[in-house]
Protein backbone atom coordinates (compact mmCIF):
# COMPACT_ATOMS: atom_id res chain seq x y z
CA UNK A 1 0.00 0.00 0.00
CA UNK A 2 1.80 3.55 -0.99
CA UNK A 3 2.90 5.41 1.79
CA UNK A 4 2.63 2.27 3.59
CA UNK A 5 5.29 -0.35 3.04
CA UNK A 6 4.34 -2.39 6.23
CA UNK A 7 0.77 -3.85 4.81
CA UNK A 8 0.52 -5.57 1.49
CA UNK A 9 -2.81 -5.70 -0.10
CA UNK A 10 -4.41 -8.31 -2.98
CA UNK A 11 -7.73 -7.56 -4.91
CA UNK A 12 -9.50 -9.23 -1.82
CA UNK A 13 -7.70 -7.30 1.09
CA UNK A 14 -9.29 -4.13 -1.08
CA UNK A 15 -12.51 -5.90 -0.84
CA UNK A 16 -12.09 -6.33 3.00
CA UNK A 17 -10.90 -3.03 3.96
CA UNK A 18 -14.33 -1.97 2.64
CA UNK A 19 -15.79 -4.43 5.04
CA UNK A 20 -14.39 -3.51 8.01
CA UNK A 21 -16.44 -1.24 9.90
CA UNK A 22 -16.06 -2.26 13.36
CA UNK A 23 -12.28 -1.57 15.87
CA UNK A 24 -12.18 -5.61 16.23
CA UNK A 25 -12.50 -5.57 11.93
CA UNK A 26 -10.16 -2.70 11.29
CA UNK A 27 -7.37 -4.66 13.34
CA UNK A 28 -7.32 -7.62 12.21
CA UNK A 29 -7.31 -6.35 8.95
CA UNK A 30 -4.30 -4.61 9.40
CA UNK A 31 -2.66 -8.07 10.95
CA UNK A 32 -3.72 -9.63 7.70
CA UNK A 33 -2.68 -6.78 5.43
CA UNK A 34 1.15 -6.82 7.50
CA UNK A 35 1.48 -10.61 6.74
CA UNK A 36 0.56 -10.48 3.70
CA UNK A 37 3.52 -7.54 3.66
CA UNK A 38 6.01 -10.02 5.35
CA UNK A 39 5.73 -12.76 2.99
CA UNK A 40 6.07 -10.73 -0.23
CA UNK A 41 9.03 -8.63 1.08
CA UNK A 42 10.34 -12.31 2.91
CA UNK A 43 10.70 -13.37 -0.68
CA UNK A 44 12.17 -9.96 -2.08
CA UNK A 45 14.55 -10.21 0.70
CA UNK A 46 15.60 -14.04 -0.11
CA UNK A 47 16.66 -12.89 -3.74
CA UNK A 48 18.84 -10.41 -2.65
CA UNK A 49 22.64 -10.89 -3.92
CA UNK A 50 24.84 -13.04 -0.96
CA UNK A 51 27.60 -10.77 -1.45
CA UNK A 52 25.82 -7.08 -1.26
CA UNK A 53 27.93 -5.75 1.33
CA UNK A 54 26.53 -5.99 4.89
CA UNK A 55 22.92 -5.59 3.67
CA UNK A 56 22.25 -9.84 2.98
CA UNK A 57 19.13 -11.62 3.40
CA UNK A 58 19.48 -12.30 6.77
CA UNK A 59 20.01 -8.93 7.70
CA UNK A 60 16.95 -7.90 5.96
CA UNK A 61 14.98 -10.62 7.21
CA UNK A 62 16.28 -9.43 10.76
CA UNK A 63 14.70 -6.13 9.80
CA UNK A 64 11.63 -7.19 8.29
CA UNK A 65 10.95 -9.17 11.74
CA UNK A 66 11.87 -6.02 13.76
CA UNK A 67 9.99 -3.44 11.91
CA UNK A 68 6.76 -4.70 11.18
CA UNK A 69 5.19 -5.41 14.36
CA UNK A 70 5.96 -2.07 15.21
CA UNK A 71 4.81 -0.38 11.86
CA UNK A 72 1.34 -2.42 12.47
CA UNK A 73 0.77 -1.39 15.91
CA UNK A 74 1.53 2.13 15.10
CA UNK A 75 -1.33 1.99 12.18
CA UNK A 76 -4.50 4.14 12.22
CA UNK A 77 -6.85 2.28 9.99
CA UNK A 78 -9.12 5.45 9.74
CA UNK A 79 -5.69 6.90 8.06
CA UNK A 80 -5.29 4.42 5.05
CA UNK A 81 -6.30 5.70 1.79
CA UNK A 82 -8.58 2.77 -0.06
CA UNK A 83 -6.96 0.17 -1.10
CA UNK A 84 -5.77 0.24 -5.31
CA UNK A 85 -5.01 -2.85 -7.25
CA UNK A 86 -3.45 -2.18 -10.43
CA UNK A 87 -5.77 -3.71 -13.43
CA UNK A 88 -4.53 -6.56 -15.21
CA UNK A 89 -5.74 -5.26 -18.53
CA UNK A 90 -3.40 -1.90 -20.48
CA UNK A 91 -6.10 0.75 -21.19
CA UNK A 92 -3.96 2.51 -23.60
CA UNK A 93 -3.67 -0.76 -25.73
CA UNK A 94 -7.42 -0.80 -26.33
CA UNK A 95 -7.28 2.72 -27.21
CA UNK A 96 -4.49 2.00 -29.20
CA UNK A 97 -6.76 -0.94 -30.88
CA UNK A 98 -9.67 0.59 -31.13
CA UNK A 99 -11.08 -1.68 -28.81
CA UNK A 100 -15.12 -1.04 -29.17
CA UNK A 101 -14.30 -2.38 -33.05
CA UNK A 102 -11.97 -4.97 -32.49
CA UNK A 103 -14.13 -6.25 -29.40
CA UNK A 104 -16.91 -6.31 -31.64
CA UNK A 105 -15.32 -8.24 -34.36
CA UNK A 106 -14.02 -10.57 -32.30
CA UNK A 107 -17.09 -11.54 -30.96
CA UNK A 108 -17.76 -14.49 -33.91
CA UNK A 109 -14.47 -15.87 -32.90
CA UNK A 110 -15.30 -15.78 -28.80
CA UNK A 111 -18.61 -17.79 -29.42
CA UNK A 112 -16.82 -20.12 -31.47
CA UNK A 113 -14.39 -20.89 -28.89
CA UNK A 114 -16.80 -21.59 -26.94
CA UNK A 115 -18.80 -23.87 -28.67
CA UNK A 116 -15.62 -25.83 -28.97
CA UNK A 117 -14.43 -26.10 -25.34
CA UNK A 118 -18.28 -26.77 -24.67
CA UNK A 119 -18.05 -29.63 -27.33
CA UNK A 120 -14.76 -31.30 -25.70
CA UNK A 121 -16.98 -32.38 -22.81
CA UNK A 122 -19.24 -34.20 -24.52
CA UNK A 123 -17.16 -35.62 -27.30
CA UNK A 124 -15.54 -39.22 -26.38
CA UNK A 125 -13.00 -37.71 -24.34
CA UNK A 126 -9.33 -39.32 -25.22
CA UNK A 127 -8.10 -42.69 -22.93
CA UNK A 128 -6.48 -41.88 -20.01
CA UNK A 129 -2.58 -43.15 -19.77
CA UNK A 130 -1.46 -42.32 -16.82
CA UNK A 131 -2.63 -40.78 -13.47
CA UNK A 132 -0.68 -38.27 -10.75
CA UNK A 133 -2.23 -38.69 -7.52
CA UNK A 134 -1.85 -36.64 -3.95
CA UNK A 135 -0.43 -37.64 -1.01
CA UNK A 136 -2.52 -40.01 0.96
CA UNK A 137 -4.70 -38.00 3.86
CA UNK A 138 -5.02 -39.86 7.57
CA UNK A 139 -6.72 -36.72 9.05
CA UNK A 140 -10.41 -35.57 8.24
CA UNK A 141 -10.17 -32.17 7.05
CA UNK A 142 -12.18 -28.98 9.20
CA UNK A 143 -15.12 -27.24 8.40
CA UNK A 144 -14.27 -23.67 7.12
CA UNK A 145 -17.04 -22.55 9.62
CA UNK A 146 -15.68 -23.84 12.21
CA UNK A 147 -12.20 -22.03 11.83
CA UNK A 148 -13.87 -18.65 10.99
CA UNK A 149 -15.00 -17.32 14.32
CA UNK A 150 -13.14 -13.85 13.80
CA UNK A 151 -14.28 -10.62 13.37
CA UNK A 152 -14.39 -10.64 9.53
CA UNK A 153 -15.71 -13.97 9.62
CA UNK A 154 -13.28 -15.52 7.65
CA UNK A 155 -11.97 -19.08 7.60
CA UNK A 156 -8.42 -19.53 8.08
CA UNK A 157 -7.12 -22.51 8.82
CA UNK A 158 -3.92 -22.87 10.66
CA UNK A 159 -0.67 -24.43 8.81
CA UNK A 160 -1.60 -27.79 9.81
CA UNK A 161 -5.13 -27.67 9.22
CA UNK A 162 -4.23 -26.07 5.50
CA UNK A 163 -2.35 -28.89 4.67
CA UNK A 164 -5.23 -31.70 5.72
CA UNK A 165 -7.48 -29.25 3.74
CA UNK A 166 -5.02 -29.10 0.17
CA UNK A 167 -4.18 -32.84 0.67
CA UNK A 168 -8.22 -33.57 0.65
CA UNK A 169 -9.38 -31.92 -1.79
CA UNK A 170 -6.40 -32.34 -4.37
CA UNK A 171 -7.49 -33.55 -7.36
CA UNK A 172 -5.96 -36.73 -9.82
CA UNK A 173 -4.17 -35.82 -12.76
CA UNK A 174 -4.92 -37.74 -15.41
CA UNK A 175 -3.00 -37.71 -18.95
CA UNK A 176 -3.83 -39.50 -22.04
CA UNK A 177 -0.36 -39.61 -23.78
CA UNK A 178 2.89 -40.38 -22.05
CA UNK A 179 4.94 -37.40 -23.73
CA UNK A 180 7.33 -35.51 -21.50
CA UNK A 181 5.41 -32.16 -22.25
CA UNK A 182 2.00 -34.18 -20.56
CA UNK A 183 4.24 -34.94 -17.47
CA UNK A 184 3.27 -32.47 -14.89
CA UNK A 185 6.82 -31.42 -12.42
CA UNK A 186 8.39 -29.08 -10.42
CA UNK A 187 9.80 -25.89 -11.41
CA UNK A 188 13.23 -25.14 -11.54
CA UNK A 189 15.95 -22.81 -13.04
CA UNK A 190 18.59 -23.48 -15.09
CA UNK A 191 21.97 -21.68 -15.57
CA UNK A 192 20.61 -18.63 -17.75
CA UNK A 193 18.53 -18.85 -15.40
CA UNK A 194 15.49 -19.88 -17.86
CA UNK A 195 12.57 -22.17 -16.13
CA UNK A 196 12.25 -25.68 -16.73
CA UNK A 197 10.20 -28.64 -15.60
CA UNK A 198 11.92 -31.19 -13.88
CA UNK A 199 9.33 -34.54 -14.33
CA UNK A 200 11.06 -36.66 -11.99
CA UNK A 201 9.59 -34.72 -9.02
CA UNK A 202 5.61 -34.20 -10.04
CA UNK A 203 4.40 -31.15 -7.80
CA UNK A 204 1.34 -29.32 -7.33
CA UNK A 205 1.53 -25.54 -6.13
CA UNK A 206 -0.55 -24.70 -3.91
CA UNK A 207 -2.45 -21.51 -2.20
CA UNK A 208 -5.52 -20.14 -0.73
CA UNK A 209 -7.70 -17.59 -1.42
CA UNK A 210 -11.27 -16.50 -0.44
CA UNK A 211 -14.72 -15.53 -2.41
CA UNK A 212 -17.65 -13.34 -1.16
CA UNK A 213 -20.67 -14.92 -2.18
CA UNK A 214 -24.38 -14.52 -1.11
CA UNK A 215 -23.02 -12.81 2.44
CA UNK A 216 -20.87 -15.24 3.40
CA UNK A 217 -16.34 -15.50 2.88
CA UNK A 218 -15.49 -18.87 1.59
CA UNK A 219 -12.57 -20.60 1.36
CA UNK A 220 -10.71 -21.71 -1.87
CA UNK A 221 -8.18 -24.22 -2.48
CA UNK A 222 -6.12 -23.72 -5.65
CA UNK A 223 -3.93 -25.90 -7.18
CA UNK A 224 -1.54 -25.42 -10.19
CA UNK A 225 0.22 -27.57 -12.29
CA UNK A 226 3.12 -27.20 -14.70
CA UNK A 227 4.07 -28.58 -17.84
CA UNK A 228 7.34 -27.57 -19.78
CA UNK A 229 5.39 -26.79 -23.12
CA UNK A 230 2.53 -26.99 -25.54
CA UNK A 231 4.47 -28.70 -28.25
CA UNK A 232 3.45 -26.71 -31.65
CA UNK A 233 0.53 -28.21 -34.27
CA UNK A 234 1.42 -27.31 -37.19
CA UNK A 235 3.99 -24.20 -37.76
CA UNK A 236 1.02 -21.35 -37.67
CA UNK A 237 -0.13 -22.70 -33.76
CA UNK A 238 0.14 -19.24 -32.25
CA UNK A 239 -0.74 -21.23 -28.92
CA UNK A 240 2.45 -22.94 -28.93
CA UNK A 241 5.18 -22.07 -26.77
CA UNK A 242 7.29 -23.17 -23.63
CA UNK A 243 5.69 -23.63 -20.07
CA UNK A 244 2.23 -24.12 -19.89
CA UNK A 245 -0.25 -25.58 -17.31
CA UNK A 246 -3.48 -26.03 -14.97
CA UNK A 247 -4.92 -24.16 -12.48
CA UNK A 248 -8.04 -26.12 -10.52
CA UNK A 249 -9.47 -24.31 -7.85
CA UNK A 250 -12.42 -25.31 -5.29
CA UNK A 251 -14.90 -23.20 -3.22
CA UNK A 252 -15.96 -24.50 -0.33
CA UNK A 253 -19.11 -23.83 1.62
CA UNK A 254 -18.98 -23.19 5.16
CA UNK A 255 -19.59 -27.09 6.14
CA UNK A 256 -17.15 -28.17 3.88
CA UNK A 257 -19.21 -29.16 0.75
CA UNK A 258 -17.91 -28.06 -2.64
CA UNK A 259 -19.69 -25.14 -4.09
CA UNK A 260 -18.34 -25.19 -7.85
CA UNK A 261 -14.58 -25.81 -9.00
CA UNK A 262 -13.01 -23.65 -11.66
CA UNK A 263 -10.03 -23.90 -13.78
CA UNK A 264 -7.75 -21.56 -15.86
CA UNK A 265 -4.35 -22.13 -18.03
CA UNK A 266 -1.49 -20.10 -16.14
CA UNK A 267 -2.13 -17.53 -18.37
CA UNK A 268 -5.41 -16.86 -17.26
CA UNK A 269 -7.39 -18.40 -20.60
CA UNK A 270 -9.67 -20.94 -21.21
CA UNK A 271 -11.71 -20.46 -18.00
CA UNK A 272 -14.32 -22.71 -17.15
CA UNK A 273 -16.94 -23.30 -14.38
CA UNK A 274 -17.94 -26.86 -12.93
CA UNK A 275 -20.88 -26.50 -10.72
CA UNK A 276 -21.53 -28.77 -7.79
CA UNK A 277 -24.42 -27.23 -5.32
CA UNK A 278 -27.78 -27.89 -7.70
CA UNK A 279 -28.74 -24.51 -6.67
CA UNK A 280 -26.57 -22.74 -8.43
CA UNK A 281 -27.86 -21.01 -12.05
CA UNK A 282 -25.66 -19.77 -14.27
CA UNK A 283 -25.27 -15.59 -14.39
CA UNK A 284 -26.12 -13.66 -17.40
CA UNK A 285 -22.73 -12.32 -17.73
CA UNK A 286 -21.38 -9.41 -19.87
CA UNK A 287 -19.07 -9.79 -22.08
CA UNK A 288 -16.37 -12.92 -22.54
CA UNK A 289 -18.53 -15.57 -20.73
CA UNK A 290 -16.29 -18.42 -18.94
CA UNK A 291 -17.41 -21.95 -20.32
CA UNK A 292 -19.85 -23.55 -17.89
CA UNK A 293 -19.49 -27.33 -18.02
CA UNK A 294 -23.23 -29.09 -19.36
CA UNK A 295 -23.83 -31.29 -15.85
CA UNK A 296 -23.56 -31.07 -12.48
CA UNK A 297 -19.95 -32.48 -10.82
CA UNK A 298 -19.37 -34.53 -7.73
CA UNK A 299 -18.68 -33.27 -4.52
CA UNK A 300 -14.89 -33.90 -3.46
CA UNK A 301 -15.62 -33.75 -0.26
CA UNK A 302 -16.73 -37.14 -0.37
CA UNK A 303 -14.81 -38.93 -3.45
CA UNK A 304 -11.34 -37.75 -5.03
CA UNK A 305 -12.03 -36.36 -8.43
CA UNK A 306 -9.79 -37.69 -11.45
CA UNK A 307 -8.83 -34.04 -14.16
CA UNK A 308 -8.26 -35.52 -18.17
CA UNK A 309 -6.12 -33.64 -19.43
CA UNK A 310 -6.37 -33.56 -23.59
CA UNK A 311 -2.68 -34.68 -25.07
CA UNK A 312 -0.70 -31.59 -25.87
CA UNK A 313 -3.25 -29.28 -25.13
CA UNK A 314 -3.85 -29.98 -21.80
CA UNK A 315 -7.05 -28.83 -21.96
CA UNK A 316 -9.85 -30.11 -18.98
CA UNK A 317 -12.04 -32.32 -21.01
CA UNK A 318 -13.40 -34.65 -18.43
CA UNK A 319 -13.91 -34.08 -14.12
CA UNK A 320 -14.20 -37.55 -13.59
CA UNK A 321 -14.06 -40.61 -11.01
CA UNK A 322 -10.42 -42.26 -10.43
CA UNK A 323 -9.38 -45.33 -12.39
CA UNK A 324 -7.12 -47.23 -10.07
CA UNK A 325 -6.20 -49.62 -12.82
CA UNK A 326 -3.63 -46.87 -14.82
CA UNK A 327 0.26 -46.62 -13.76
CA UNK A 328 0.30 -44.11 -10.98
CA UNK A 329 2.76 -41.66 -9.52
CA UNK A 330 2.30 -39.52 -6.75
CA UNK A 331 3.04 -36.11 -6.36
CA UNK A 332 3.62 -33.69 -3.78
CA UNK A 333 1.88 -30.09 -3.07
CA UNK A 334 4.41 -27.01 -2.30
CA UNK A 335 3.06 -23.32 -1.50
CA UNK A 336 2.92 -21.49 -4.92
CA UNK A 337 4.81 -18.76 -3.10
CA UNK A 338 8.38 -20.77 -3.42
CA UNK A 339 7.86 -19.89 -7.45
CA UNK A 340 8.96 -16.06 -6.39
CA UNK A 341 12.10 -17.91 -4.31
CA UNK A 342 14.15 -20.67 -6.65
CA UNK A 343 17.32 -21.55 -5.86
CA UNK A 344 19.60 -21.13 -8.96
CA UNK A 345 22.76 -23.23 -9.67
CA UNK A 346 25.04 -20.78 -8.42
CA UNK A 347 23.44 -20.35 -5.19
CA UNK A 348 21.86 -17.37 -5.43
CA UNK A 349 17.65 -16.74 -5.70
CA UNK A 350 15.71 -16.11 -8.47
CA UNK A 351 11.84 -15.75 -9.64
CA UNK A 352 9.92 -17.30 -11.99
CA UNK A 353 7.67 -14.38 -12.57
CA UNK A 354 9.46 -10.80 -14.02
CA UNK A 355 8.33 -7.48 -12.30
CA UNK A 356 5.24 -7.36 -14.20
CA UNK A 357 4.33 -10.82 -12.95
CA UNK A 358 5.05 -12.65 -16.29
CA UNK A 359 6.92 -15.55 -17.29
CA UNK A 360 8.83 -13.88 -20.54
CA UNK A 361 9.85 -17.28 -21.85
CA UNK A 362 6.16 -18.54 -22.40
CA UNK A 363 5.12 -15.52 -24.46
CA UNK A 364 3.37 -16.87 -27.15
CA UNK A 365 2.43 -15.52 -30.69
CA UNK A 366 -1.01 -15.30 -30.20
CA UNK A 367 -0.07 -11.87 -28.31
CA UNK A 368 0.13 -9.99 -31.87
CA UNK A 369 -3.04 -10.23 -32.77
CA UNK A 370 -5.19 -10.11 -29.16
CA UNK A 371 -3.05 -6.98 -27.82
CA UNK A 372 -6.32 -4.78 -29.02
CA UNK A 373 -8.47 -6.87 -25.89
CA UNK A 374 -5.86 -5.07 -23.88
CA UNK A 375 -4.04 -8.41 -22.41
CA UNK A 376 -0.41 -7.42 -22.25
CA UNK A 377 1.26 -9.97 -23.86
CA UNK A 378 -2.13 -12.06 -24.07
CA UNK A 379 -0.70 -16.14 -23.38
CA UNK A 380 2.13 -15.78 -21.59
CA UNK A 381 2.05 -17.42 -17.67
CA UNK A 382 1.75 -14.83 -15.28
CA UNK A 383 1.86 -15.30 -11.49
CA UNK A 384 -1.39 -15.18 -9.56
CA UNK A 385 -3.02 -12.13 -8.95
CA UNK A 386 -1.89 -11.22 -12.29
CA UNK A 387 -4.56 -13.46 -14.24
CA UNK A 388 -7.06 -10.98 -16.38
CA UNK A 389 -9.75 -13.98 -17.26
CA UNK A 390 -12.08 -12.13 -20.09
CA UNK A 391 -10.93 -10.11 -23.50
CA UNK A 392 -14.06 -8.84 -24.01
CA UNK A 393 -14.88 -6.83 -20.65
CA UNK A 394 -12.69 -7.02 -17.71
CA UNK A 395 -12.29 -9.57 -15.14
CA UNK A 396 -10.23 -11.16 -12.72
CA UNK A 397 -9.52 -14.73 -11.61
CA UNK A 398 -8.55 -13.79 -7.96
CA UNK A 399 -11.80 -11.02 -7.92
CA UNK A 400 -13.45 -10.96 -4.21
CA UNK A 401 -17.09 -11.16 -5.84
CA UNK A 402 -16.20 -13.03 -8.94
CA UNK A 403 -18.76 -15.76 -7.58
CA UNK A 404 -21.99 -13.53 -7.62
CA UNK A 405 -20.63 -12.46 -10.79
CA UNK A 406 -21.13 -15.91 -12.18
CA UNK A 407 -23.89 -17.32 -10.55
CA UNK A 408 -27.75 -15.74 -9.70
Amino acid sequence: MPGNPHLGVNRWLAFLQQQAVTVPQQQQWIRLATAKAWQDQTLLAQRLPMDNGTFTPQTAQRLLATCLPVLAARTDFSTLPPAQIPDSYATWLRVAGLYPLTAWLATGSINNYHREMTARFREPAPQPRQQFVPPAGVTAPVAPKTVASNPLHIPLPDKEQSQVLLQHYAPVLAVADTQAWSVPGSVELDETPAPRINTAAPVTYTWQSWTHFRGQNLLQLNYQFWFSQRPKDGWLDSYAGVLDGLTWRVTLKPDGQVLFYDSIHPCGCYHKIYPVDPALTAADIDGDKPVFHPGRVADARDQRLALLLEPDTHYLVRVTQVDDSLPTTTYSLADAATLRALPRPDGSVGSLFDASGLVPISKRSERFFLWPMGVPSAGAMRQPGEHAVAFKGRRHFDEATLAETLFE
